[in-house]
């Protein structure tokens, strides 16, 4: 018996193939690889990620503790203080702000939001750097061999006005630094 047809083709019984079985096992595997490695990446970012919010009284208080680390701040901008420059090419803005009577210099890397100006509070994300501000012609109000290096400003102006609990107190804490802010700037 031959085990070829009669247009030549061989009939005779091969090896089975191996099966994909192994392919399988190393997709499964790189699957299962790339979840551990975005649950980690999630955790780490948790962790890692999160900025700290503290109005400018706090984050002096915690200067030490705070270190290099980024942290969200928050506080009032002196008006007489603002003074724009720019480093290179890029916009920079320096001005103090403060909150509970604590002035922080501040020096903003990039264009400020569109609503900044003096007494309307702001919240800045970035970190403590020893040494005076690198603006030319800004002298700082806190002057304590600290700025404050900012790279993103937000201003929150809005149309709401609810009256709660705590409304006397925040329109009280407004006026102090409102006073604050003309004491410094001789008005």
């Amino acid at each position: 018996m031959t085990d070829t047809t009669a247009d030549g083709t061989d009939l005779t019984p091969r090896e089975p193939r191996r099966g994909r079985s192994r392919n399988r096992r190393w997709v499964a595997g790189g699957i299962a690889v790339a979840v551990v490695v975005a649950i980690v990446v999630l955790v780490w970012n948790l962790f890692t990620g999160t900025l700290f919010f503290y109005n400018a009284d706090e984050a002096v208080e915690r200067r030490a503790e705070l270190g290099d680390d980024r942290f969200t701040l928050q506080g009032s901008p002196i008006g007489c203080s603002i003074t724009e420059g720019f480093r290179g090419d890029d916009p920079v803005v320096a001005f103090s702000i403060a909150f509970g009577g604590v002035p922080v210099d501040v020096v903003h890397y990039g264009d400020p939001a569109e609503l900044f100006e003096g007494g309307v509070p702001v919240v800045l994300d970035g970190a403590w750097v020893e040494g005076t501000a690198p603006v030319e012609g800004f002298d700082g109000i806190a002057d304590d061999g600290w700025h404050y290096a900012s790279d993103r400003m937000r201003v929150k102006h809005d149309e709401d006005y609810i009256n709660d609990e705590e409304y006397d107190e925040r329109l009280a804490d407004s006026d102090r630094q409102a006073e604050y802010a003309d004491e410094v700037c001789g008005l």
